[in-house]
């Protein structure tokens, strides 16, 4: 051991990575241990009952690194973008406009591969770690996580490997270290996802996966966060949407004074709560459901509702997330034959202004990462974990008010049998015309992918319940003592307990619904609708909007289209779109605009690297110009709206 090695490594640890120095520190002699030389071509890790390395850490590591070098293993393409279908969204108008002028200059469908560059190195992987400072030298890699299932390793790795070297080049590079310590594939791909698609979204295309040892954990981990890819790389919003949803929240919070559910300490629930989807074994929980109804709390999921309804059951709670028309269109048609009235509503105040009238008692929240809710929801904060389905803000809810006892009744998630994909009873199903004339919930129907069964053997989903998987995941994790029991027949959902619907044991505390329904409404804030929508907060995003279209012109004017920098480009979109010290009126801007804007961006950074060097000029130019335009029509629309909120409040 070189202990000037160690010591530098850990100076190096201390600046960047204080934590993990910390957990080195801390660590007691481990049960594998280093044995041999490098210089004595013996250097390894014995486990005991063998050596970790064949022949020796060395020789391993510099073959398998020539190899993965010459010949990558595994890298992240999004490959030549194809044509939007459509063109309605901004983003996908920018998108199409640039592909018709390549296209028109004889650049359509390029083979070419793209830059060797990437913004991510995943290593899959510790070991000694010797493998870390060759990959840096030899790949223009922006950020690099690591995942070890033995945390001993980081210490062999310390006293063996150029640690400190590592660290400083990537911070040169303006990137970040990460290492995820665990051996549960499922949290592991998880973690992953989230640091990818929160930290540098931009930069994924071209990141390289690179596996160091075959365990069954790394291996697992490898299939289940290349099965999240697709989900990784999906739109996360866009600028028309964001609209709708601050209009939706201007109108539902202007003109009630509606109950508003918070974050904060609660008390414990002990009374069971069913939350009810609308997937096919809904049809089959019936009879536990009906059994229950009494005393147990009961919520409804979006078009679960329609599924109780139309068994005759009517819940306690009903669940909306959704900001499109279709959800207000149901309900109208569900009241036209059902009394709502008596059902509670709880929903995000995104959702549509005409979805609220038809229920006798509401329950509004702030759902985290829109734009209405980083201006408007102040002191009362941002609901998290409840999105993206309708059934993981039911859930989220639930947890939230403080239920200890969880069932998840047909929140499937998916099917067994693709062709019944909802509850027979469901609008899906009972009504022949709805699919044809609602495409986005039409595309809720179509399951292409295998996934494990909760109840064992395998499913069909998509990629949007295998979001929402991986979220319902994440949220359970941060309520440890609740038991989430699922009693669904479709996708497992780590974290929740599986139970078929003939062993759930539910058993309430005598006459507990009753003083607990007492509770839920004395733990509610209501609050004057001149409170959350106020002239002065109005006043501030019309600046803040003011002035962020000045900004971002700056940046995309000043971009020498000879030379483009697509990182330090990347890093200035980041800064002006996700600014964690910014103030509410300008984190309203960002969330409006950061959608669409890193699609712009992911199309330029996918489009661009794939292009002849002699091509790239041209395409830049026509891309700036291009998006300049769409920039002044997203200045023209928020300033139309801001001026018809002004006016409504002013006239209140």
């Amino acid at each position: 051991m070189s202990s000037e090695r160690y010591e530098k490594n850990m100076e190096a640890m201390r600046r960047f990575q204080p934590h993990m120095a910390q957990r080195i520190e801390n660590m007691v002699a481990p049960y594998s241990r280093k044995v041999g030389r490098a210089a004595a071509d013996d250097l390894n890790i014995d486990l005991g009952h063998t050596r970790f390395y064949k022949p020796d850490a060395v020789t391993y590591t510099a073959d398998q690194v020539k190899a993965f070098v010459d010949k990558p293993e595994q890298r992240i393409s999004l490959g030549w973008p194809n044509q939007p279908g459509d063109r309605k969204f901004l983003w996908k108008k920018v998108m199409g406009e640039s592909l018709d002028r390549l296209e028109a200059k004889g650049y359509g469908q390029q083979t070419q591969s793209m830059d060797p560059d990437g913004g991510y190195l995943v290593v899959l992987g510790l070991g000694m770690g010797l493998h870390l400072e060759p990959l840096i030298d030899r790949l223009d890699v922006r950020s690099v996580i690591i995942v070890e299932q033995y945390d001993e390793f980081l210490l062999h790795t310390m006293q063996e490997a150029d640690i400190a070297k590592v660290l400083t080049e990537i911070d040169r590079r303006k990137g970040s270290v990460q290492f995820l310590f665990s051996d549960v594939p499922v949290n592991i791909a998880n973690y992953l996802f989230y640091l990818m698609r929160h930290d540098a979204f931009g930069l994924i295309d071209g990141s390289y996966i690179y596996s160091h040892y075959d365990s069954f954990v790394m291996r697992e981990t490898k299939r289940l966060f290349v099965e999240r890819l697709p989900v990784l790389m999906g739109s996360p919003g866009f600028f028309e949407d964001e609209l709708v949803m601050m209009t939706n929240c201007v109108e539902n919070m202007a003109q009630s004074s509606d109950l508003l559910f918070a974050d904060k300490l609660r008390y414990a629930k002990q009374t069971p709560i069913l939350i009810c989807g609308s997937g096919p074994s809904i049809d089959s929980s019936v009879d536990l459901i009906r059994k229950h109804k009494e005393t147990c709390f009961v919520m409804s999921c979006g078009t679960g509702l329609g599924a109780l309804l139309g068994h005759g059951i009517v819940p306690d709670f009903h669940v909306e997330v959704e900001n499109t028309p279709g959800p207000a269109e149901i309900l109208s048609r569900l009241s036209e034959k059902h009394d709502l009235s008596d059902i509670v509503l709880i929903a995000t105040n995104t959702v549509h202004p005409d979805l609220a009238r038809h229920f006798g008692k509401r329950i509004f929240y702030f759902r985290d990462s829109v734009s209405s809710s980083k201006i408007f929801s102040g002191k009362y904060g941002q609901i998290y974990y409840a999105a993206p389905t309708v059934a993981n803000a039911a859930s989220r809810i639930a947890l939230g008010f403080g239920f200890r006892n969880v069932f998840l009744l047909g929140v499937d998630l998916g099917a067994r049998d693709a062709a019944r994909h909802h509850s027979s009873k469901s609008v899906y199903v009972d009504d022949e015309d709805f699919l044809k004339t609602h495409p986005d919930h039409l595309a809720a129907t179509k399951y292409t992918i295998d996934a494990p069964g909760n109840l064992g053997g395998r499913v069909k989903t998509n990629h949007s319940f295998l979001y929402a998987g991986i979220h319902f995941s994440a949220m359970i994790g941060q309520y440890k003592g609740a038991m989430v029991f699922n009693c669904s027949d479709g996708i497992r959902i780590t974290g929740t307990i599986p139970k078929l619907i003939e062993a759930a044991q539910i058993d309430p505390p005598e006459n507990s619904k009753q003083r607990e329904w007492e509770t839920i409404w004395q733990e509610l804030d209501k609050v004057p609708p001149q409170e959350i929508i106020s002239q002065d907060r109005l006043t501030d995003l019309t600046d803040a909007l003011t002035i962020f279209y000045l900004s971002i012109r700056s940046v995309l004017v000043s971009v020498d289209s000879a030379n483009v920098d697509l990182r330090h480009l990347f890093d200035e979109f980041k800064d002006l779109l996700d600014d964690p010290l910014a103030t509410e009126a300008d984190k309203a801007v960002q969330q409006i605009h950061s959608g669409t804007l890193m699609n712009c961006y992911n199309f330029l950074y996918q489009t661009y690297r794939r292009l002849p060097r002699d091509a790239r000029e041209d395409f830049f130019n026509d891309f700036r110009e291009i998006v300049l335009e769409a920039i002044d029509r997203m200045e023209e629309r928020t300033t139309e709206l801001t001026e018809t909120f002004l006016r409504r409040v002013e006239a209140a």
